[in-house]
Protein backbone atom coordinates (compact mmCIF):
# COMPACT_ATOMS: atom_id res chain seq x y z
CA UNK A 1 0.00 0.00 0.00
CA UNK A 2 2.69 1.92 1.19
CA UNK A 3 4.58 1.99 -2.48
CA UNK A 4 1.27 2.70 -3.88
CA UNK A 5 0.70 5.70 -2.80
CA UNK A 6 4.36 6.42 -3.26
CA UNK A 7 4.25 5.51 -6.76
CA UNK A 8 1.02 7.79 -7.45
CA UNK A 9 2.96 10.90 -5.27
CA UNK A 10 6.17 10.46 -7.87
CA UNK A 11 3.76 10.76 -10.95
CA UNK A 12 1.29 13.55 -10.02
CA UNK A 13 4.94 15.86 -9.22
CA UNK A 14 6.19 14.27 -12.69
CA UNK A 15 2.54 15.56 -14.24
CA UNK A 16 2.87 18.89 -12.77
CA UNK A 17 6.65 19.33 -13.69
CA UNK A 18 5.49 18.56 -17.08
CA UNK A 19 2.71 20.83 -16.94
CA UNK A 20 4.99 23.82 -15.64
CA UNK A 21 7.43 23.19 -18.47
CA UNK A 22 4.94 23.54 -20.70
CA UNK A 23 4.16 26.73 -20.58
CA UNK A 24 5.36 29.03 -23.57
CA UNK A 25 8.19 31.81 -22.44
CA UNK A 26 9.92 34.96 -23.67
CA UNK A 27 13.22 35.87 -23.95
CA UNK A 28 14.18 39.44 -23.39
CA UNK A 29 17.58 41.00 -23.42
CA UNK A 30 17.62 44.17 -21.48
CA UNK A 31 20.70 46.79 -22.53
CA UNK A 32 22.17 49.69 -20.71
CA UNK A 33 24.61 52.45 -21.46
CA UNK A 34 25.76 55.29 -19.44
CA UNK A 35 28.49 57.73 -20.87
CA UNK A 36 30.28 58.65 -17.38
CA UNK A 37 32.64 61.49 -17.44
CA UNK A 38 36.58 60.04 -16.05
CA UNK A 39 37.06 60.58 -12.56
CA UNK A 40 40.47 59.79 -12.43
CA UNK A 41 44.13 60.44 -14.92
CA UNK A 42 47.16 58.67 -15.35
CA UNK A 43 49.65 60.76 -16.65
CA UNK A 44 52.70 58.23 -17.84
CA UNK A 45 56.17 60.23 -18.12
CA UNK A 46 59.41 59.67 -19.77
CA UNK A 47 62.33 61.72 -19.26
CA UNK A 48 65.15 61.17 -22.13
CA UNK A 49 68.94 62.13 -21.77
CA UNK A 50 72.29 61.68 -24.25
CA UNK A 51 75.43 61.85 -22.98
CA UNK A 52 79.07 60.84 -24.67
CA UNK A 53 80.18 58.63 -21.65
CA UNK A 54 77.84 55.28 -19.74
CA UNK A 55 78.42 57.30 -15.92
CA UNK A 56 77.70 61.18 -17.32
CA UNK A 57 74.70 59.96 -19.05
CA UNK A 58 73.20 58.14 -15.79
CA UNK A 59 73.74 61.41 -13.96
CA UNK A 60 72.22 63.65 -16.30
CA UNK A 61 69.19 61.55 -16.42
CA UNK A 62 68.94 61.63 -12.38
CA UNK A 63 69.82 65.12 -12.55
CA UNK A 64 67.09 65.90 -14.98
CA UNK A 65 64.07 63.89 -13.18
CA UNK A 66 65.04 65.06 -10.16
CA UNK A 67 64.67 68.70 -11.67
CA UNK A 68 61.14 67.73 -12.91
CA UNK A 69 60.20 66.03 -9.49
CA UNK A 70 61.11 69.41 -7.40
CA UNK A 71 59.09 71.50 -10.21
CA UNK A 72 56.14 69.28 -9.94
CA UNK A 73 56.27 68.89 -5.50
CA UNK A 74 56.23 72.89 -5.87
CA UNK A 75 53.57 73.69 -7.87
CA UNK A 76 51.10 71.94 -4.88
CA UNK A 77 48.96 70.18 -7.56
CA UNK A 78 45.60 68.98 -5.54
CA UNK A 79 45.58 64.99 -5.64
CA UNK A 80 48.72 64.44 -7.37
CA UNK A 81 51.01 61.26 -6.39
CA UNK A 82 54.15 60.15 -8.44
CA UNK A 83 55.36 57.08 -9.35
CA UNK A 84 59.05 55.30 -10.31
CA UNK A 85 58.33 53.29 -12.78
CA UNK A 86 62.00 52.88 -13.74
CA UNK A 87 65.19 53.50 -15.81
CA UNK A 88 67.04 52.14 -18.45
CA UNK A 89 70.07 52.58 -21.11
CA UNK A 90 71.24 51.84 -24.15
CA UNK A 91 74.02 52.42 -26.26
CA UNK A 92 73.46 54.40 -29.55
CA UNK A 93 74.84 54.16 -32.82
CA UNK A 94 75.32 55.60 -36.52
CA UNK A 95 75.70 53.89 -39.57
CA UNK A 96 78.52 55.56 -42.03
CA UNK A 97 79.89 53.68 -44.99
CA UNK A 98 78.04 50.83 -44.16
CA UNK A 99 79.48 50.43 -40.71
CA UNK A 100 77.98 51.05 -36.76
CA UNK A 101 79.70 53.96 -35.00
CA UNK A 102 79.26 54.37 -30.99
CA UNK A 103 77.06 57.44 -30.62
CA UNK A 104 77.04 57.71 -26.69
CA UNK A 105 74.40 56.53 -24.76
CA UNK A 106 70.30 57.74 -24.32
CA UNK A 107 68.73 57.30 -21.05
CA UNK A 108 64.96 57.08 -20.00
CA UNK A 109 63.52 57.43 -16.45
CA UNK A 110 59.82 57.06 -16.68
CA UNK A 111 57.51 57.90 -14.18
CA UNK A 112 53.62 58.14 -13.35
CA UNK A 113 51.63 61.15 -12.22
CA UNK A 114 48.06 60.05 -10.57
CA UNK A 115 45.92 62.73 -9.75
CA UNK A 116 42.57 63.25 -10.09
CA UNK A 117 40.72 64.62 -13.90
CA UNK A 118 39.61 67.87 -12.68
CA UNK A 119 40.30 70.42 -15.78
CA UNK A 120 42.04 72.88 -12.76
CA UNK A 121 44.24 70.42 -11.61
CA UNK A 122 44.96 68.67 -15.17
CA UNK A 123 46.33 72.34 -16.31
CA UNK A 124 48.72 73.28 -13.82
CA UNK A 125 49.98 69.29 -14.07
CA UNK A 126 50.31 69.88 -18.40
CA UNK A 127 51.68 73.76 -17.31
CA UNK A 128 54.68 72.10 -15.79
CA UNK A 129 55.51 69.67 -17.61
CA UNK A 130 55.27 71.91 -20.70
CA UNK A 131 57.38 74.75 -18.85
CA UNK A 132 59.96 72.37 -17.64
CA UNK A 133 63.36 72.42 -19.33
CA UNK A 134 64.20 68.95 -19.76
CA UNK A 135 63.66 67.02 -22.65
CA UNK A 136 60.64 64.74 -22.00
CA UNK A 137 57.11 63.35 -23.51
CA UNK A 138 54.28 61.65 -21.89
CA UNK A 139 50.56 60.30 -22.63
CA UNK A 140 47.40 60.50 -20.07
CA UNK A 141 44.96 57.69 -19.64
CA UNK A 142 41.91 58.86 -18.39
CA UNK A 143 39.96 56.39 -16.30
CA UNK A 144 37.10 55.78 -13.47
CA UNK A 145 38.25 54.97 -9.97
CA UNK A 146 37.11 51.53 -8.67
CA UNK A 147 34.45 53.36 -6.12
CA UNK A 148 32.53 55.11 -9.22
CA UNK A 149 33.27 51.69 -11.55
CA UNK A 150 31.09 50.22 -9.11
CA UNK A 151 28.55 52.60 -8.30
CA UNK A 152 28.40 52.65 -12.47
CA UNK A 153 27.58 48.93 -13.16
CA UNK A 154 25.21 49.26 -10.65
CA UNK A 155 22.93 51.77 -12.29
CA UNK A 156 24.22 49.59 -15.08
CA UNK A 157 22.47 46.33 -14.23
CA UNK A 158 19.35 48.22 -12.84
CA UNK A 159 19.05 49.95 -15.91
CA UNK A 160 19.23 46.83 -18.03
CA UNK A 161 17.21 44.90 -15.95
CA UNK A 162 14.39 47.82 -16.48
CA UNK A 163 14.93 47.91 -19.82
CA UNK A 164 14.20 43.75 -20.41
CA UNK A 165 10.87 44.15 -18.09
CA UNK A 166 9.51 47.33 -20.38
CA UNK A 167 10.57 45.09 -23.31
CA UNK A 168 8.59 42.30 -21.71
CA UNK A 169 5.19 44.16 -20.83
CA UNK A 170 4.89 45.27 -24.31
CA UNK A 171 5.38 42.17 -26.06
CA UNK A 172 3.16 40.37 -24.08
CA UNK A 173 0.18 43.13 -24.23
CA UNK A 174 1.22 43.44 -28.31
CA UNK A 175 0.51 39.21 -28.24
CA UNK A 176 -2.03 39.42 -25.91
CA UNK A 177 -0.79 37.14 -23.38
CA UNK A 178 0.16 37.42 -20.16
CA UNK A 179 3.33 37.38 -18.42
CA UNK A 180 3.42 34.82 -15.15
CA UNK A 181 6.88 34.61 -13.23
CA UNK A 182 10.23 35.01 -13.95
CA UNK A 183 11.92 31.19 -15.08
CA UNK A 184 15.42 32.50 -15.80
CA UNK A 185 17.98 35.20 -15.26
CA UNK A 186 20.88 34.95 -17.57
CA UNK A 187 23.59 37.81 -16.75
CA UNK A 188 27.48 38.17 -17.56
CA UNK A 189 28.11 35.22 -19.67
CA UNK A 190 28.63 37.35 -23.21
CA UNK A 191 31.32 39.91 -22.85
CA UNK A 192 30.49 43.08 -24.57
CA UNK A 193 32.99 45.33 -26.44
CA UNK A 194 32.27 48.14 -24.27
CA UNK A 195 31.23 46.87 -20.77
CA UNK A 196 31.86 47.68 -17.22
CA UNK A 197 35.63 46.77 -16.86
CA UNK A 198 36.57 48.54 -20.17
CA UNK A 199 37.40 52.35 -18.82
CA UNK A 200 39.87 53.72 -19.75
CA UNK A 201 41.07 56.31 -22.68
CA UNK A 202 44.36 57.00 -23.61
CA UNK A 203 45.77 60.13 -25.20
CA UNK A 204 49.17 60.91 -26.42
CA UNK A 205 50.83 63.87 -25.72
CA UNK A 206 54.04 65.87 -26.35
CA UNK A 207 55.57 69.57 -24.96
CA UNK A 208 54.53 70.91 -28.45
CA UNK A 209 50.72 69.73 -28.29
CA UNK A 210 48.57 66.87 -28.14
CA UNK A 211 47.12 64.19 -30.68
CA UNK A 212 43.66 63.52 -30.96
CA UNK A 213 39.90 65.81 -31.08
CA UNK A 214 39.15 65.56 -27.37
CA UNK A 215 39.88 68.61 -25.34
CA UNK A 216 43.04 67.20 -23.02
CA UNK A 217 41.72 68.96 -19.87
CA UNK A 218 38.19 68.03 -20.88
CA UNK A 219 38.07 64.37 -22.22
CA UNK A 220 35.35 62.86 -23.89
CA UNK A 221 32.70 60.22 -21.76
CA UNK A 222 34.04 57.21 -21.44
CA UNK A 223 31.35 55.04 -22.69
CA UNK A 224 29.92 51.67 -20.46
CA UNK A 225 27.12 49.18 -21.63
CA UNK A 226 26.30 46.08 -19.62
CA UNK A 227 23.14 43.41 -20.63
CA UNK A 228 21.23 41.57 -19.13
CA UNK A 229 18.86 38.18 -20.47
CA UNK A 230 15.40 37.39 -18.95
CA UNK A 231 13.02 34.45 -20.02
CA UNK A 232 9.31 34.74 -18.50
CA UNK A 233 7.00 31.81 -18.23
CA UNK A 234 3.74 33.21 -20.26
CA UNK A 235 -0.04 32.22 -20.03
CA UNK A 236 -2.93 32.99 -22.37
Amino acid sequence: MKKLILLVAILITGICVNAQSTYPTLDVKGESKIFQEPDIVEISVNVSTKANEYEACLDKNFSAIDRLKKSLKLAKIESLKIFDVGQRINEEKTYSSGKQIPDGYRANYSIKLKLEAKPKTIHSCLEVLKSSDVELNFNANYGLSPELIKATEAKLIAMAVSDAKTKAKILSESAEVQLKSIQNINYGTVKTIYGPKQHMAEMRVSKAGYSGSQSFTNPDPIVLTDHVEITYMLSE
